[in-house]
């Protein structure tokens, strides 16, 4: 009697377990096997290196989700309202790191590693995730860094061989057709007068570079850098600024045609025209003391008006260390919510080494009119850019 009680007890247990593990398995297929637009919602919210890293590995289901252009449309939009900051390492170029956010309102950030290979050069311009590089032996690629795919760029047209500034090309990502774009400003001279020459080339499209526009240059100086002493803006819509050494010249990216300029504001610009929520700012410097001022476009008058002055910096509190600011070497680099980013150069005897160069980045708030130093900036060769992450695959070979 006892012999078959325990039997059954233990078939009813081993019932009761299969029946637990065909609910597990239920519920493990129900999750595999979401409805797309359920697989949509939920993957939206997960962060990006966990969709690379691990989620696009669970199955091929998953995997085809987060591949498909429909979902790489939705995280785009999300991405784009949380950008962070690419912070570029001009030594060890593989070291490089993002950025981002944990709390907008105290300026803490998340860090995540996200080097790209130190052969393919330096950073030359960054759009929507894709970094556009130049590498020391003139060549050029673009690169997500997330899904560490590249592709390479033909050559720039260039008048003069073996000479080409950072101030010349850029990225730039069109909202009609979600096709990225690159942009490129040439200068040569004809019957003794200097000339802008642009040209384009449509990723996935065209093998070539394609001429687009001509207009005559102002300055007929014969130092050919001149021209190129910041990089072009680009806004994010469908607007692309070149500064040249006397004007703003815009252009659209979508139409490949230039459709205004603006005269520059008096002063000595340091780090050309940044980009201000909907806004185009310039940051000037108006006399020996250095005290900055910043101006924001009318694009209806164009003309520049007066929005906040800063300056002379107190630096040593910020910095906390003994160093001497007595003329340091500014550059404004960019805005991220009410703060402005820029470095300070610190010369080589400052540093007591001949050979190194230290940069130091700082943030003003021109809300609070708080001046901080940026502690998750790294102190040495370090370039700071605006940079989201992206899903956007490119026809390439994993680098």
């Amino acid at each position: 009697m006892d012999r078959r009680r325990s039997l059954r007890v233990k078939s009813h247990d081993h019932a009761k377990k299969n029946m637990n593990q065909n609910s597990n398995s239920c519920k493990v297929m129900s999750i595999l096997f979401l409805p797309e637009d359920l697989k949509l919602r939920i993957f939206h919210f997960v962060p990006i290196h966990c969709l690379i890293n691990s989620v696009r590995y669970v199955c091929k289901s998953w995997a085809a989700t987060i591949a498909s252009s429909t979902f790489t449309q939705v995280y785009e939009c999300r991405a784009r309202s949380k950008p962070g900051l690419y912070v570029e390492n001009r030594k060890l170029r593989n070291r490089s790191y993002l950025l981002e956010f944990k709390d907008d309102v105290n300026g803490q950030f998340e860090r995540t590693d996200l080097g790209t290979p130190q052969k393919m050069g330096r950073v030359i311009g960054t759009c929507h995730g894709i970094l556009l590089l130049l590498s020391t032996d003139r060549r050029y690629f673009v690169v997500n860094p997330i899904l560490k795919c590249w592709l390479t760029v033909p050559c720039f047209p260039i008048s003069r061989p073996g000479l080409v500034f950072w101030g010349q090309c850029t990225i730039t990502h069109v909202l009609r057709t979600a096709k990225f774009k690159l942009f490129h400003l040439d200068v040569i001279d004809d019957s003794g007068a200097s000339w802008f020459v642009f040209y384009v080339l449509r990723i996935g499209i065209d093998s070539s570079w394609k001429e687009i526009a001509r207009k005559e240059a102002s300055q007929t100086s014969p130092r050919f850098w001149f021209y190129f002493s910041s990089r072009p803006l680009y806004s994010g819509g469908d607007d692309l600024y070149w500064l040249t050494n006397g004007e703003v010249i815009v252009m659209d990216i979508d139409k490949e045609i230039i459709v205004r300029e603006y005269s520059l504001p008096a002063g000595k610009m340091l780090g050309g025209p940044l980009w201000m929520g909907n806004c185009l700012s310039c940051v000037v410097t108006i006399d020996s003391t250095r005290t900055h001022q910043i101006y924001i476009l009318d694009f209806d008058s164009g003309e520049w008006s007066l929005y906040h002055e800063i300056g002379p910096f107190d630096y040593m509190p910020a910095f906390g260390h003994s160093y001497n600011f007595n003329i340091p070497i500014v550059v404004f680099c960019l805005w991220i919510n009410d703060r402005i980013i820029f470095r300070v150069g610190l010369h080589q005897n400052q540093i007591g080494n001949m050979f190194s160069c230290k940069h130091i980045h700082f943030g003003y708030n021109v809300k609070t009119k708080q001046l901080t130093k940026l502690e998750d900036i790294d102190e040495g060769n370090f370039e700071v850019w605006l940079h989201t992450n992206s899903l956007v695959s490119l026809p390439t070979t994993p680098a």
